[in-house]
């Protein structure tokens, strides 16, 4: 079989559908195709999604290929974060339910991980073997308190229930009681029961999250289907590679038609003339918890901080803090500049009115850096479309002072086809700090106009 062109009409281009992705000579020509029309769609239940496909076996490039089903892959925030396969085998139906599973743990011997006061603070804690740690019936959104779980400490007479101190349910961290209690009942204080180490024993029962799928604005899921067929000839099982697949959420409800594609096509014309190009950061929303978050208040300790903020998480509570950078390019601002006299000083208001293409999605609090280096919190994003698909997304800037912890974000190159520091006329980038070249090296000096605002390099002569 012959090599296939399959370099897409709308490919960087800021559409939802990328048709076919260009394959390279370094990939297989027996490589399968991805199936089409990957649809992800709610049916009306908390924390459940359905992923829907064509057969992937009646596309025609894929008739030499024996299809044995799909993987679904799912990805946390961003479009290009890590993916994490849901399924085991491959699914041979057209169709795959990811929802939220809230499993039992029954009695589980938590004595190996128990840590019986050898810290500075001199408590005893144990960490379960899975988490988070849930409430039952809340898809993982209420708040846990130590009577969502059972714990039974035997001090060496036998299991007894006890009440834990506290938990932190994302690290699955319990803490016992080692303070006595006063008992109403026979008007004295009781001792802590705490478990004998050579001869009792502790266990816990408790409910955790399984395959999380949140219902909150914040979460963004992203979905790829890939397919996984065997060559005849080889007897090799391929699959079709992840870069090669678009992504999927359930934020686009439907289909671009034929029209809109065409309409997405020239707002990227206007923005490649006359817009700028910046660095988007997509903020986490979770992930693992960083050293400085707050577990009593909720919020990291880094936020706001005068002396820089915390340059783990930047003020987001999650190591990392952000996803990216993202290479967009955003139209012209329509702005209104003020400078007010607060009793801290001068304070710049800066609302800036702009707006992009359909990709990727953003959500409130992620993060866009000019190439002067102001950062601004992207604020009232407003997906605009019809019938469920976006075409542009409008939003606001909100200008932050540098003593923000988002200035200590480091900004290395981006993750797509046009950085910031790419140059107008596609010739080879030394390196991802590059400045912009607005001049073409193969055109005499003196020939070719040249500039320096933030729009010259989109010219082409």
């Amino acid at each position: 079989m012959t090599e296939i062109n399959r370099t897409s009409l709308v490919q960087g281009m800021g559409s939802p559908d990328f048709n076919l992705p260009y394959r390279g000579p370094y990939k297989a020509p027996s490589l399968p195709l991805p199936p089409a029309n990957v649809f992800v769609t709610s049916p009306y239940l908390i924390g459940v999604l359905d992923i829907r496909w064509d057969n992937p076996a009646k596309i025609p490039y894929n008739s030499d290929l024996t299809v044995l089903g799909v993987n679904i892959y799912r990805a946390f925030d961003a479009p290009k974060a890590t993916y994490q396969k849901l399924n085991i085998n491959p699914v041979s139906s057209l169709t795959w339910r990811d929802q939220t599973s809230e499993v039992l743990v029954s009695q589980e011997d938590v004595l190996p991980t128990l840590n019986p006061g050898n810290n500075p603070d001199k408590r005893w804690y144990f960490t379960t073997r899975f988490k988070p740690l849930i409430s039952v019936g809340t898809n993982g959104q209420g708040q846990v308190s130590p009577s969502d779980i059972m714990l039974e400490i035997d001090n060496g007479s036998g299991y007894v229930r006890v009440p834990a101190f506290k938990v932190v349910p994302e690290e699955g961290l319990v803490y016992l009681n080692i303070n006595r209690t006063y008992d109403p009942q026979q008007n004295m204080y009781t001792p802590p029961i705490l478990p004998d180490l050579l001869n009792g024993g502790i266990r816990v029962t408790y409910h955790y999250l399984s395959g999380l799928v949140a219902t909150d604005y914040y979460r963004k899921l992203y979905y790829k289907v890939t397919t996984v067929a065997r060559d005849e000839a080889t007897g090799e099982v391929r699959e079709t590679p992840l870069d090669e697949v678009e992504a999927k959420t359930p934020y686009q409800m439907e289909e671009t038609d034929w029209i809109w594609k065409e309409a997405i096509r020239r707002n990227r014309w206007l923005l490649e003339r006359e817009g700028e190009r910046v660095k988007l950061f997509l903020r986490k929303w979770n992930g693992v918890r960083c050293t400085c978050y707050d577990d009593t208040y909720g919020y990291s300790k880094g936020i706001g901080l005068k002396k820089g903020g915390c340059p783990v998480c930047f003020g987001t509570g999650f190591v990392g803090g952000y996803e990216g950078p993202y290479d967009i390019l955003i139209a012209p601002p329509e702005t209104e500049k003020q400078v007010s006299l607060t009793d801290a000083g001068f304070h710049v208001i800066y609302d800036w009115q702009t707006w992009t293409g359909p990709e990727p999605l953003i959500t409130d609090r992620d993060v866009i850096i000019r190439q002067n280096n102001d950062r601004s919190f992207i604020n009232r994003p407003n997906p605009q479309g019809s019938r469920g698909a976006i075409y542009q997304q409008h939003f606001s800037l909100d200008h932050v002072d540098q003593t923000d912890p988002i200035y200590l974000i480091p900004v290395n190159g981006g993750e797509v086809a046009t950085p910031v520091s790419w140059n107008a006329f596609r010739e080879a980038q030394p390196s991802d700090a590059s400045p912009v070249i607005p001049v073409k090296p193969t055109v005499p000096e003196g020939v070719l106009p040249k500039g320096r605002t933030v729009t010259f390099e989109n010219i082409t002569v």
